[in-house]
Parts: C-alpha cells; sequence; structure tokens
C-alpha cells in the first residue's frame, strides 16, 4: 500500500503489517522471483517500510546498489531510521517519473503498487525505461475483488469491501497487467500467485492488519454506516473463538524481462 501518502501513525502500523508472517513469507516468494546477484542494481519502486530494500541489499552485498523510491515522506524516514548499509539508499518520489539515467538498473521490484498508480502504463513504461537491456522486472498485485473473507452478514462484507475498492486506482489489475506489460515492450516470463490464508483474527495476521486501514478507509467516505463498519470488526474476534474465521487473498506475481 505505499502508493498512498500515510500520517506518521498509519506509517508505524503498515511497518508492523509488514512484518507479520504473512507479508513476511510474501517478501521471501518475491525475492526469489527477482534472482538477484552479488553486484547488481535494483530499484524498488514504491519502497514503503523499506523491508524488501533490506533483503535486496543483503543479497547485493556492497558491491551492488538498492534504491528505494515512495511517494510517502514518512514513509522513507522510517526506512532511513532503520538503514545500516551504504549501499541502499532512499529517496522521495514519483513511480511514474524517476530521476535516474536509462539502464540504470539490472533489476526493478514493483511490489503492491502498481496499482495506487493512475497512469499505470506510464510507470510501467518508466520501469522499462530504467532497466538494462536483459533486466528483470517483478510486480506484485492483487485483485482486490478476489478476497475471499467469511462473514455471517455477506451483504455487509460486500459494502465495506466495494467501498475499499476506491483506494486504489485499479483495483482489479492483475487481470490487464499481462498485456500492459507486453505494450511497454517486456517479455512475459512468469506469472505465480501467493496465497494469504488466515484461519484466525489476530496481531500476527495480515487480515487484521489491513481491516484496521478498510475500517480507517471506508469510514471517511460515509457509504457505510458507522454502526454497520463498527459491527463489521467486532464480528472478527468472535469468529476466531468460534472457530469459523476464514480470509483469503492472493498475490499475483510477474516476472518480465527486457529483451
Amino acid at each position: 500500500m505505499s502508493g498512498i501518502r500515510f500520517a506518521n501513525d498509519a506509517a508505524r502500523r503498515l511497518e508492523a503489517l509488514y512484518q507479520t508472517p504473512d507479508v513476511v513469507g510474501q517478501r521471501a516468494a518475491t525475492l526469489g522471483k527477482l534472482r538477484l546477484l552479488a553486484g547488481q542494481s535494483v530499484v524498488d519502486l514504491g519502497s514503503g517500510p523499506g523491508f524488501l530494500c533490506e533483503s535486496m541489499a543483503d543479497v547485493v552485498g556492497p558491491s551492488g546498489r538498492v534504491l528505494g523510491i515512495d511517494v510517502s515522506a514518512q514513509l522513507i524516514a522510517l526506512a532511513s531510521q532503520r538503514n545500516q548499509r551504504t549501499w541502499l539508499d532512499y529517496r522521495l518520489g514519483d513511480a511514474t517519473a524517476v530521476d535516474q539515467p536509462d539502464a540504470s538498473f539490472d533489476v526493478i521490484a514493483c511490489t503492491q503498487v502498481a496499482e495506487y498508480i493512475e497512469d499505470v502504463d506510464r510507470a510501467i513504461a518508466e520501469s522499462f525505461r530504467l532497466l538494462k537491456r536483459g533486466g528483470r522486472a517483478v510486480f506484485v498485485a492483487t485483485d482486490w475483488d478476489g478476497v475471499l473473507w467469511y462473514s455471517e452478514m455477506p451483504s455487509r462484507m460486500a459494502a465495506v469491501m466495494k467501498s475499499w475498492e476506491a483506494h486504489c486506482a485499479h483495483p482489479r489489475l492483475p487481470r490487464t497487467l499481462a498485456w500492459r506489460l507486453r505494450a511497454a515492450g517486456f517479455a512475459l516470463d512468469d506469472v505465480t500467485v501467493f496465497p494469504i490464508l488466515n484461519l484466525h483474527w489476530g496481531d500476527d495476521t495480515y487480515s487484521k492488519g489491513i481491516a484496521g486501514f478498510i475500517a480507517d478507509f471506508v469510514v471517511k467516505r460515509g457509504d457505510v454506516p458507522g454502526e454497520a463498519l463498527a459491527a463489521w470488526m467486532e464480528e472478527f474476534p468472535r469468529l476466531t473463538a468460534q472457530g469459523r474465521y476464514f480470509f483469503c487473498t492472493h498475490r499475483f506475481i510477474f516476472s518480465a524481462s527486457k529483451p
């Protein structure tokens, strides 16, 4: 969600969300698809709290270079505070206009960011420009229409999730991402799916973390009554206590290369 500008409190909450086992597992899957080597140069477009950048920097080592770019000054500040690696740098910037020369990077990562960019095709084209010939790019996106979340009140769940769709520019981006990448000149090498499955409601789960962001966003829109939204949140711990909690979403991981 690093395509959204965060206040300090929200940035801290996002940082905590990115440390849940669910997102740590997603990050490991993404890192595997990047296939990094020592000495390579990498840019993370929408670096968020910076955990992926740190993992990438550990692989490429001091002979390499990692640049994290994000639109949120708060997230850049959080990531920079933790950074102890001289070959890792963070900058405030926009994925549609990166202040770097053509063919600057061996690898590009763009995880859970492209769906938040209004002109997503321009961001993809910018990624192609930044990449060296033979370089690789990995895009990770969610189809928010495909979230499976059990509720005894399915109509209320549908209303909340419909309102939440407005939090990003392209809530169903994975359905069109393959041809968007090809249209920009990329060769599509691989598409895989990383599932996030929660059978309980707890601080160690992605679903509890994202629920807080959903509630904050939906209440501001005003299209779901406050009492209905409160009941939506209150249902989850009860379902967990009854052994009936279920949440599942999927991350679509697109691996592409520049011919």
